[in-house]
């Protein structure tokens, strides 16, 4: 999956994530890593609220738009929250927090668990390896903070420069210099872009409903094909 050494026989296997030990770390059989559970609850608990946000998207962009990023702020809400008319302040704290939050939680499976964490997380948020995760390891190696600052919403990366062992301090520098530029460019596009997002909006109000059951249907889809993907997990050695 990875370019890296593979997990040893004797440990658990990737999809186990409470089997896994921190680097330099023996796996003790029936003992649970606390830290880890708070990691994996955590980006258990965002991956929900993205999905949750990715569905009623429709329904909550002229409500709450404040709410929807507060779920996910993935690019295309963060553009459209702005002709919703999202006060600038909680565009701006909202969107910072909610992308630091899962920047920090892979940032940290990377750097506590190595391989172990790239494999495991990459194996939750894409199934098989993509075509541009080669390059995403190869560029993590040669410019981790220049990555980091341009792709601050990819948990990808987050985790690849966790492996890596960038400092806390610079992964800090970075990713918050990252998503401050993410969350200027994006509200200047939309207000260049005003009258067009704004008719985007009118169809989504329109549309609402159906939206809903479509955004539904396909993230079912999805999670369906990526569980075939993956396969069921390797019995334990």
């Amino acid at each position: 999956m990875v370019d890296d050494a593979p997990l040893d026989p004797a440990d658990a296997p990737a999809t186990d994530p409470f089997a896994l030990a921190p680097v330099g770390e023996p796996v003790v059989p029936g003992r649970r890593d606390m830290r880890l559970a708070a990691l994996v609850a955590a980006f258990a608990t965002l991956v929900a609220c993205t999905q949750v946000g990715a569905i009623i998207f429709p329904t909550l962009i002229d409500r709450s738009p404040t709410l929807l990023l507060a779920l996910s702020s993935r690019m295309r809400h963060l553009l459209l929250a702005v002709p919703a008319g999202i006060n600038p302040f909680g565009y701006a704290i909202v969107g910072f927090v909610r992308l630091s939050l899962a920047a920090w939680v892979c940032y940290a499976l990377g750097y506590f668990y190595g391989d172990r964490g790239v494999v495991w997380l990459e194996r939750q948020v894409q199934g098989d390896t993509p075509a541009t995760f080669r390059w995403l390891q190869r560029a993590a190696d040669r410019g981790g903070p220049l990555l980091t600052f341009l792709m601050p919403g990819s948990n990808i990366v987050c985790v690849l420069v966790g492996q890596r062992k960038m400092t806390r301090e610079r992964f800090a520098l970075w990713l918050s210099a990252g998503i401050v530029f993410r969350l200027i460019w994006l509200w200047i596009a939309a207000k260049l872009f005003d009258s067009q997002l704004k008719a985007i909006l009118r169809f989504i109000e329109r549309y609402q409903w159906w939206l809903v059951a479509a955004f539904f249907l396909i993230t079912i889809f999805q999670g369906a094909w990526k569980a075939s993907k993956n396969g069921p997990p390797p019995p334990r050695p």
